[in-house]
């Protein structure tokens, strides 16, 4: 059966689940009035194996609406994912405190996206890529005293190894932003030192509420808020800065908080201007479009996924992407021109909160941005201080 032929109450059911927060009694009450049957529930999980999360399928089997062997044979369920089904999700701490200043000479590459936009899951992957795609970095070294060393550990322990079989991270605190500094070593021999900087994701949000006069308890909001002024506006490093904003493919019209994605990112990039950011301490921008492995059905006769998603962002963030081209056409940004844009996914997702790790999209990250955009020193203490010396 393909979505065209499901029935109306189907339909309605994949619709109202998009939006809906609690998922379990309205498919039970659409069971007990008959207005779908249990085939239908299996159908629908079977072609979209995210329609529900894993605590709502747990609590259909622990219910007997389904069982354990009708996921597997009759949902195409990877057995590996069944399996976990009523264990604890991962949750993630207030690890490190708030970020101090960033270290000197290390090339910072700072995130930015919304809540449930993917990325603290992208971050995951690409330390996982770091760590063990050896053919991108021979060598990752992390450096224990960042502020951000803590939350790494976290996300290591999420995302053990490729193809690892994992428990998808909470929701990162409200108030927290968190840099990792890491030392890489790339096949040439050459050391790259960076900080990857994970900025709260209620920070866009935050600024657009403020923006149009939202009342609400926004303290936790507001000390994040605080360390981004710190670090970026009133305590500037000369270190080289890479922006990365990630977007989230296919819930490009779900709303957060009655409010879509592209006003928020809209709202943000234009305080990073306001601010004095873009212009005077940006060395690159990109954008992540995360989840693309829902994409691959989307994709026209002949089209990359890059291209992909390229149009998908133009068509589906225009205020976002209008801005952020106009923004690399005044300061020279990007050459001027659109920044480049990234597919990226994490593996095979699963009742939301798992996930069959691959690490595919974030070798190329890692590869193109990471490596590609920091600077590279001599593993030799005196070449590399010479040269640091000379840079400056």
């Amino acid at each position: 059966m393909t979505k065209d032929n499901y029935t109306i109450e189907m339909k309605a059911l994949c619709r109202a689940l998009d939006q809906e927060a609690d998922a379990l009694p309205l498919i039970q009450r659409l069971l007990d009035e008959r207005h779908i049957s249990v085939a239908d529930l299996k159908t629908l999980l079977r072609d979209d194996h995210n329609l529900v999360d894993a605590g709502v399928v747990h609590s259909l089997v622990r219910s007997g609406v389904l069982t354990k062997e009708d996921l597997v044979a009759d949902c195409h369920v990877d057995p590996g994912f069944v399996g976990m089904l009523g264990s604890m999700l991962t949750s993630m701490d207030d690890a490190g405190g708030n970020i101090g200043l960033i270290d000197g000479g290390n090339t910072e590459i700072y995130l930015w996206g919304i809540p449930s936009s993917g990325k603290t899951c992208a971050l995951g992957a690409l330390l996982c890529s770091l760590r063990t795609d050896k053919d991108v970095v021979t060598r990752m070294v992390p450096q224990s005293t960042s502020q951000g060393y803590g939350y790494m550990t976290q996300l290591e322990q999420v995302f053990p190894v490729n193809h690892a079989v994992c428990k998808l991270p909470g929701r990162t605190p409200t108030k927290t932003n968190f840099a990792i500094g890491l030392e890489l070593e790339d096949s040439n021999g050459r050391v790259h030192p960076v900080t990857l900087i994970d900025m709260a994701g209620e920070l866009f949000c935050y600024l657009h509420w403020m923006a149009v006069g939202k009342v609400g308890d926004y303290e936790d909001h507001r000390k994040a808020l605080e360390t981004f002024l710190r670090i970026l506006v009133d305590n500037p490093t000369e270190n080289r800065k890479i922006h990365l904003f990630v977007v989230e493919y296919g819930r490009e019209g779900k709303k957060y908080k009655d409010t879509l994605q592209d006003k928020y990112l809209t709202t943000g990039l234009t305080y990073l201007k306001n601010c004095g950011v873009l212009q005077n301490h940006t060395d690159g921008v990109y954008v992540l479009v995360t989840k693309t492995d829902k994409m691959h059905q989307a994709l026209a006769p002949g089209e990359t996924p890059e291209e992909h998603v390229t149009r998908f962002v133009e068509g589906n963030y225009p205020n976002f992407i209008g801005l952020l081209r106009r923004y690399c056409r005044e300061f020279e940004i990007c050459g001027g021109s659109l920044p480049p844009v990234f597919p990226f996914d994490i593996g095979d997702v699963c009742f939301q909160n798992f996930c069959r790790l691959n690490t595919d999209t974030a070798k190329v990250v890692a590869r193109e941005i990471i490596l590609g955009e920091s600077k590279g020193f001599s593993k030799n203490p005196l070449v590399r201080k010479l040269t640091q010396i000379f840079d400056n």
